[in-house]
């Protein structure tokens, strides 16, 4: 299926800069970069960099587009993985440098392409960064949208004035998650094999290759073990004790899971919050199917598609959105803050069933003068409007927001 982000990249990324296309394994980029290959008129070439005969044509210093060079053409050259080659930054600087104006550049990669974005980057200002996230609601039940139709404001306006849709799309996601070939195949035994073998493939290869972590097995322990914890404030030291390692190498072992999208990390929101958590980050699965507890799975899903949306918006110029959660010393918590450009947009809490609102939400709205409060449940048919101390409050079956989220 074509994903939506290959619509906006068509129409909104200028040729000019590179384009980084990061994101999980087998969430769908090479099936991405080569449709926009096999689309685009001047055509292009593919060079993997876990593909020993592409990988020595890059060391070789050959001409990678001595087969694709035409007058007046621009074809697209595509890079996968290319991050894995030591000093890859000074490499691609290089080539962009010298090529810029005969070809586009793609780069792609498992591993995380956004690390590069931060201080003393020599490709600042050579490219911009799109994250390609699994499939959710909106991309599914929505179909191919334009970048100005999935504005921010735009997307609250159609969720304040829709109705409470159907469940069935979301139960699926629910079950075989957001990947597109477990989504697409909708088999339990398949489902549960492709999970083994991603999981393998992410702690025994992905990292080994990324890291110098020896440990593998151990590591792959380390996976088991924030699944009973997704959702929770995680304690480090906790895990060093069931892990029997030192706390700084389990902090480096879940920095390693991050970097090549195995989970992310909630942190803690703390400003005009007196007696907030200020250390501890929730962890989330990408594949929100791995999680076992249904409440675990569910919040994981609306936690992801939140991350999703922050994505999209920012990468897309819609603002600087980020993702938080809230919590204080007397253990009041919300799920989830979506920040604009630094102040607060909108609160968001995941319900299984519970249709009665959620203290803290109105809480942490009072403080925080957020002016969107909203508590999502799993349970079908769910739409209400609530008015408390003045503030609005939608109580809704989850469909009914995400699918106007990107």
């Amino acid at each position: 299926m074509e994903r939506s982000i290959g619509e906006w990249i068509r129409t909104e990324h200028p040729p000019e800069k590179m384009l980084f296309l990061a994101g999980p394994r087998q969430v769908g980029k090479t099936t991405l970069a080569m449709h926009a290959l096999k689309s685009h008129a001047d055509g292009g070439v593919y060079l993997n960099w876990d593909v020993p005969a592409d990988r020595r044509r890059i060391l070789a210093a050959e001409d990678l587009l001595a087969d694709v060079r035409k007058p007046a053409a621009t074809p697209i050259v595509v890079f996968d993985e290319l991050h894995k080659l030591r000093r890859f930054k000074a490499w691609l600087k290089g080539f962009y440098d010298a090529h810029r104006d005969e070809c586009r550049i793609w780069v792609t990669g498992s591993g995380r392409l956004d690390l590069y974005q931060r201080g003393g980057d020599s490709l600042l200002g050579r490219y911009f960064l799109y994250r390609l996230h699994p499939l959710s609601l909106g991309e599914i039940q929505s179909g191919s949208r334009t970048a100005e139709s999935i504005d921010p404001d735009r997307a609250w306006s159609t969720f304040e004035e829709g109705p409470a849709p159907g469940g069935g799309e979301l139960q699926r996601l629910l079950r075989f998650g957001g990947f597109p070939e477990p989504y697409l195949r909708q088999q339990v035994s398949f489902h549960r094999r492709w999970i083994t073998a991603r999981r393998a493939r992410v702690t025994h290869e992905d990292i080994r290759d990324l890291t110098r972590i020896e440990d593998l097995d151990r590591l792959e322990f380390l996976v088991s073990l924030l699944n009973p914890r997704v959702g929770a404030p995680l304690s480090v030291n906790s895990l060093r004790e069931d892990l029997e390692v030192a706390f700084e190498t389990v902090r480096r072992w879940i920095m390693a899971l991050e970097r090549v999208y195995y989970v992310f990390a909630l942190r803690p929101y703390a400003r005009k919050l007196q007696r907030s958590l200020r250390r501890e980050a929730k962890y989330y699965y990408w594949d929100w199917s791995e999680v076992e507890g249904e409440a675990g799975r569910f919040e994981n899903l609306v936690v992801s598609h939140l991350l999703k949306a922050c994505h999209v918006w920012s990468d897309l110029g819609h603002g600087d959105f980020h993702l938080w959660y809230l919590r204080d010393k007397e253990k009041r918590e919300v799920d989830a803050l979506v920040t604009r450009d630094g102040k607060p947009w909108c609160l968001v809490e995941a319900k299984r069933s519970e249709t009665a609102v959620w203290p803290p939400l109105v809480r942490f709205g009072e403080k925080l003068a957020c002016p969107r409060l909203v508590q999502l449940v799993e349970k079908d048919g769910v739409r209400k409007r609530i008015r408390i101390n003045g503030r609005v409050v939608h109580v809704a079956s989850a469909p009914a927001l995400l699918i106007h989220l990107p």
